[in-house]
């Protein structure tokens, strides 16, 4: 007898769980026991488990899973709580499923394995969605077949279910954890068998029922017959997503649930049926998009039941009524159509719809939304949906930042927000939520919310805003002349000005979020740089004199001023006193009193004079107060440090308008200016910003009476060694001077180092650099080596700079001259050496 080769899904059952037994041709519903291989108790078997009476050979095979898989992704396509899902009236798979909806009530035509959908991917949201259901599916198949088969007596069969039981829910977490699972690695679906005592409780099922897609399956026409023969005649063809009319029969575990339990499932698909049949109403009316609305509300309640049937609990009284979203649907039209018609910028809010979550501020309402989009990305993380958990996440820090704004009283944008479902829309600032729910036959009360905002507080800035109003001015400023040194071809010149202006940016992000900044840090607008650049190149070095040996005391102003005022009184009087005796005729008294001028006239010069001394002297010490500032900004900026370097040029800007003043006073012959002494402590970080971090300066400057027989004739030349890296040190020597003991070599080695390594730190701490001093020999001699000294280099470690001329020894004993040398890093390997000095500053009084 010729037999057809089996599927290659049957290949193998140990996969299964169950025992690897090749059997030719056996079906999917016969008992597995290898042992009852007997054609009549196969029969007799099949008759009692409930496999039919119908001869094998005419029995279809079942139909593929990834079928059934695809159709009920496609019936159980899960719609995300943070989907925006207004402005999908067109949506072709809704319309699709409402003209199917509304052919319900025509006689069901078989369709054509052509018109089958594709099978989701693997790795889709829908395929896990039907992988974790069928799963479930043939877990609670083959714990109703084991149990069967316990109370039938059976226990090789238990067994075998009991092992494929195993396999399932090892499936099953695999499932949740995201994993792609095979079709062939599920284990088939078995016959239940038949028990020998039903449960009073239970509710027959047809045995075929673990075979259809977890979808509610409708009940069987009146006209088919209930006996166990026509069982297996719904396999027969091919399975199409059902559309009831009723509430569907219960799952297969629904006989597990308790009676309030499946009161409440019968209240949520009742509920969902309902609003179906709303569906096809409105479309058969005309309303498509009524009948869109209800149609997203039929497939949020698959989500409802799906969480329903896993334990979790609801309040049945929430769930939506088909009024109640009718409602909703009207009042936002007519918002919108109001929106769209009013003349006024700023329209009136929509009523909210009846049955809404709604709140009585902004805050409550931001915060109630936070606390649902917390509680989905929660839910997501423990079912292992790490896509959605992300996406909830960001929702999350979006409505985090927006409470924080409106707490600090600073606008948020509202659009950016998205609404969850079942929500009302956010109110607006100063109105209740419900005063927005009047029938629009009362609109007088509506203006009301108006005048709570007073536009007069933004007509008084507060200091935070006129700060922030002053960075974006000094931001805008630094672009301009970047703009404007680009054109004038100076490329160096517009990056440097870009790069200022890129800085503002977190200062001003930090000014906007209520932080003080200080301005005395920020860097000078480009045509205040420019004055004091073109102030410092005019005034010389020459002119600028030691400050604190010149100093002016502070009365010496008030001094020249009364002297000149003086003088120039006393000599009105007497050339009056002279013009008077002049017309009586006294020409004796005349003369003397003219002369007694001419000497007042004199003393009234040597006081200009001073007075010009006075303001030269003011000048210089300007000059010099200037200078100072500069070098240190310019000190400040190559070390790095920007907020020092602004600040010594913003008090070089004082500077600058004090000499000004100075300047102008001076050119017109006017009293010198008033003025004052400060004493001013200015604190500087040392650092040779020449160099690299990893380098250190040997400079051999020079040498000091050599202690040799002929002072005119030798020549001689210096070597050095310097202990890093151990194992390999630095050596090298200066070049030959000749007949000299005061040779000049200026010899400058830059030496590489590793600041952060221990080794380097060690020789630092514990070694010098060893230095010899040779003298050369003559033909038939060697160089003679004249003395030696070590130059300790713990000195680094807190200094910048080692500038010493140290003796030279030979041993123990002074060998005679020194050698004068110098060392620089360019920060001390431990701290930093920062030098304080005091300066007695000029400050000219506005």
């Amino acid at each position: 007898m010729y037999k057809k080769p089996s599927s290659g899904k049957r290949g193998n059952l140990s996969q299964f769980g169950l025992l690897d037994v090749d059997i030719p041709d056996v079906d999917d519903d016969e008992p597995l026991d290898g042992s009852d291989d007997d054609i009549d108790l196969e029969a007799e078997l099949a008759a009692i488990s409930g496999g039919g009476g119908k001869p094998r050979p005419k029995k279809r095979v079942p139909a593929v899973v990834a079928d059934l898989d695809s159709m009920i992704a496609a019936s159980l396509r899960d719609i995300p709580s943070d989907e925006d899902v207004s402005g999908d009236e067109d949506d072709p798979d809704l319309l699709r499923e409402l003209q199917s909806m509304s052919l319900d009530d025509e006689a069901p035509t078989e369709q054509p394995r052509a018109t089958r959908p594709a099978p989701p991917p693997p790795g889709s949201a829908a395929s896990s969605n039907s992988t974790i259901n069928l799963l479930q599916q043939r877990i609670s198949n083959y714990t109703l077949a084991e149990k069967n088969a316990k109370q039938a007596g059976e226990s090789s069969k238990a067994r075998r279910y009991g092992r494929g039981l195993k396999t399932l829910n090892d499936l099953l977490k695999q499932a949740k954890a995201g994993r792609p699972i095979k079709d062939e690695d599920i284990p088939p679906p078995v016959s239940l068998g038949k028990p020998d005592s039903q449960p009073p409780e239970s509710q027959p099922s047809p045995p075929e029922q673990p075979l259809t897609p977890p979808e509610p399956t409708p009940p069987m026409p009146p006209p088919r017959s209930t006996s166990i023969p026509s069982a297996p005649e719904p396999e027969e063809r091919p399975p199409t997503p059902p559309e009831p009319k009723e509430p569907p029969p219960p799952p297969p575990d629904f006989e597990a649930m308790d009676p309030a339990k499946q009161e409440g499932l019968q209240v949520i698909l009742k509920r969902k049926e309902e609003f179906k049949a709303a569906a096809l109403a409105s479309k058969h009316a005309g309303d498509k998009a009524m009948a869109l609305e209800y149609l997203k509300v039929v497939k949020q309640f698959d989500i409802v039941v799906e969480a329903y049937k896993s334990g979790q609990e609801m309040d049945l009284n929430e769930l939506p009524t088909t009024e109640a979203i009718a409602a909703a649907v009207r009042d936002q039209q007519k918002g919108e159509d109001q929106t769209q018609n009013s003349s006024e910028p700023a329209p009136e809010p929509a009523p909210e719809p009846v049955g809404l979550i709604t709140a009585s501020t902004v805050d409550e309402a931001l915060r109630q939304r936070l606390a649902h989009f917390q509680e989905q990305e929660a839910k997501a993380k423990e079912e292992g949906n790490s896509s959605k958990a992300r996406r909830m996440g960001r929702i999350v820090k979006q409505y985090q930042d927006a409470v924080r704004l409106n707490a600090a009283g600073k606008p948020f944008s509202a659009e950016d927000l998205p609404t969850p479902n079942g929500y009302a829309p956010l109110p607006t600032s100063g109105s209740h939520p419900s005063s927005s729910t009047p029938a629009p036959s009362t609109p007088k009360p509506a203006p009301s919310p108006r005048p709570a905002p007073k536009p007069a507080t933004p007509q008084q800035p507060t200091r935070y805003d006129k700060q922030l109003a002053l960075l974006l001015h000094r931001q805008k400023q630094f672009k301009e002349a970047a703009i404007l040194a680009k054109k004038n071809g100076d490329i160096a010149q517009a990056k440097e000005y870009l790069r200022a202006a890129k800085g503002f940016d977190s200062v001003i992000e930090a000014a906007e979020g209520g932080l003080t900044v200080d301005l005395k840090s920020l860097p000078l607008p480009p045509t205040a740089k420019k004055q004091i650049e073109d102030t410092f190149d005019v005034v010389s070095t020459e002119d600028c004199g030691p400050p604190d040996d010149t100093a002016i005391r502070l009365d010496d102003e008030d001094v020249m001023s009364r002297l000149h005022q003086q003088l120039t009184s006393q000599l009105k009087l007497c050339l009056t006193n002279r013009d008077h005796y002049r017309a009586m005729g006294n020409i004796a008294e005349s003369n003397r009193f003219e002369h007694l001028a001419v000497s007042v006239k004199q003393d009234l010069d040597v006081v200009a004079v001073a007075k010009r001394l006075v303001m030269s002297r003011l000048h210089q010490q300007l000059t010099s107060q200037l200078k100072l500032c500069l070098t240190n900004r310019d000190h400040y900026r190559a070390m790095g440090n920007i907020a020092e370097s602004n600040r010594f040029e913003h008090l070089a800007v004082s500077v600058k308008q004090d000499l000004d003043v100075v300047a102008v006073a001076k050119s017109l012959g006017e009293n010198p200016p008033k003025f004052h002494y400060e004493n001013r402590k200015f604190s500087v970080v040392q650092c040779n910003t020449d160099l690299n971090e990893n380098d250190l300066e040997l400079t051999i400057v020079r040498g000091i009476a050599y202690n040799v027989p002929n002072p005119k004739d030798v020549d001689t030349y210096v070597k050095f060694e310097f202990p890093f890296p151990q194992e390999a040190p630095v050596s090298d020597r200066t070049p030959l001077v000749k007949d000299t003991n005061s040779p000049q070599y200026d010899a400058v080695f830059t030496l590489p180092i590793q600041r952060g390594a221990r080794p380097c730190l060690r020789v630092f701490k514990r070694h010098g650099i060893k230095l010899e001093l040779y003298s050369r020999g003559g033909w038939f001699s060697k160089d003679s080596l004249l003395g030696g000294l070590t130059v300790k280099l713990a000195p680094l470690e807190t200094q910048v700079t080692l500038h010493e001329a140290f003796p030279l020894m030979d041993g123990r004993r002074p060998a005679g001259g020194s050698l004068e040398v110098k060392l620089r890093v360019r920060t001390p390997l431990l701290q930093q050496q920062v030098e304080s000095t005091t300066h007695r500053w000029l400050v000219i009084d506005n």
